[in-house]
């Protein structure tokens, strides 16, 4: 069964009742407000009206659907659940489903009818890097081999944004109608700009409203829990970098292709604590969680490298922070503790927060494909817990406190920045709804 729920744009892009005052003392035009719409989608799979068929191999029992019988892998992959006339530009997946021991489910979304499939985690929501409006998932439910049983597939749920400037034309080609005729407004044309000026001059700002409370979740989405956003930052560590190797590690370089660092020369050691399943990299004198065993595997590494490791020797090394992906030089991304991404937009930002080019860590396309894109962030230090919406290392965009819940954004999804990274990002218009 499908439901369909639409957030109606504002009729005033005003986020503030103060506003109010100065519209009573003011004349002012009348302009039209714009704002991203948002909308939902599920379906408990009791039928196959919203499957495309032909691209769908699995085994449906009681509205589930698992493993065929004579497969170790199957997909299931849905027909355009979503075609607005202008562009998807995020999107959200969460699932209701049942996973044992030695089988696993690898869920995708595509904006583009499935010309380019990104590979995500259920419960975050994803900027698509890709031109489309033409919304759709698929999953791969696999498992070790046919003597273990398979994964199952209960429900699906989908929250997508649907931008209200960026339309799409026949060749995938985003056309940008933002909205004008407000240059009067003494803003640059700039509606959000405009209400931030004008709040001010009643000695009100934009951040005067109690922001929204965020709270530790208790949800483990990677073999370490998250940790709260108070402590999820990017400073640096001033933990002991473990540099020295005093804890009678043995350093092994292993061959081309597989791991190493941006040529500051040191080796890769892998290291568990004993009876704990987590295997980390020390490479360059930090820590790196690999993710996954389909990850470590990927690189070559197999368990007799692996050396065991003290829960107090592991603790000397501060985590990997900078990453590339192999074959892009060019971008620097965060990795966050809570084991997201976001592009470094420029390398005065990286400095600030103190980090070196030699602590540059190269990781694979497959691991960097793992991991969800950071999108949410707030300002930590002076702390302010109005979250933005950051959009491929240039933009930002405040996203209100009714937003936030209604786009399901979780506290482990927002990390923190500095005034310096915050400041970096041109101001867009608000998320209202």
């Amino acid at each position: 069964m499908i439901y369909y729920i639409i957030m109606i744009n504002s009729l005033v892009r005003l986020r503030y009742f103060a506003i109010a005052l100065i519209l009573t003392t003011m004349v002012l035009p009348v302009f039209p407000a714009k704002a991203d719409q948002i909308f939902a989608y599920s379906d408990d799979l009791s039928s196959n009206f919203n499957l495309d068929m032909i691209q769908t191999g699995v085994k449906f029992i009681g509205g589930k659907a698992y493993t065929a019988d004579d497969s170790v892998s199957s997909a299931i992959t849905s027909d355009i659940i979503a075609n607005p006339s202008k562009a998807i530009i995020s999107a959200r997946l969460d699932v209701s489903n049942n996973i044992p021991s030695n089988a696993r489910v690898i869920y995708y979304l595509s904006n583009n009818n499935g010309q380019r499939w990104m590979q995500i985690n259920p419960g975050y929501t994803y900027l698509f890097d890709s031109v489309g409006n033409q919304l759709r998932w698929k999953a791969a439910i696999t498992r070790d081999s046919l003597m273990v049983g398979s994964a199952s597939i209960d429900s699906v749920s989908l929250t997508y944004t649907v931008s209200d400037t960026l339309t799409v034309n026949q060749n995938n080609i985003y056309n940008n109608s933002a909205y004008g005729g407000i240059n009067g407004l003494g803003s640059g044309g700039d509606l959000n700009t405009f209400v931030c000026n004008a709040l001010s001059r009643i000695g009100l700002g934009c951040g005067t409203v109690p922001p929204a409370t965020y709270v530790q979740s208790t949800q483990t989405v990677f073999p370490v829990s998250a940790t709260a956003i108070t402590a999820n930052s990017n400073n640096a560590s001033n933990a002991s970098s473990g540099s020295g190797n005093n804890s009678g590690l043995t350093a092994t370089i292993y061959n081309a292709g597989t791991k190493n660092t941006n040529g500051n020369g040191s080796g890769v050691i892998l290291v568990r604590i004993p009876k704990h399943e987590e295997i980390y990299e020390i490479i360059g004198g930090k820590k790196h969680l690999i993710p996954t065993q389909d990850i470590f595997y990927d690189y070559g590494f197999t368990d007799s490298m692996i050396q065991p490791i003290t829960q107090q020797q592991l603790d000397r090394y501060s985590r990997v922070k900078v990453i590339q992906v192999a074959g892009d030089k060019k971008k620097n991304y965060y990795l966050t503790e809570g084991n997201m991404i976001r592009l470094i937009p420029h390398k005065t930002v990286s400095e600030s927060y103190g980090d070196r080019e030699e602590d540059i860590v190269i990781i694979s396309k497959k691991e960097f494909n793992y991991y969800p894109q950071n999108q949410f962030v707030f300002l930590e230090n002076p702390l302010n817990r109005d979250v933005f919406q950051v959009l491929q290392g240039k933009t930002k965009r405040y996203i209100t406190p009714q937003a936030v819940k209604r786009m399901k954004i979780d506290s482990e999804q927002i990390a923190p920045i500095n005034q310096i990274e915050l400041a970096t990002y041109k101001t867009e218009k608000p998320i209202i709804l």
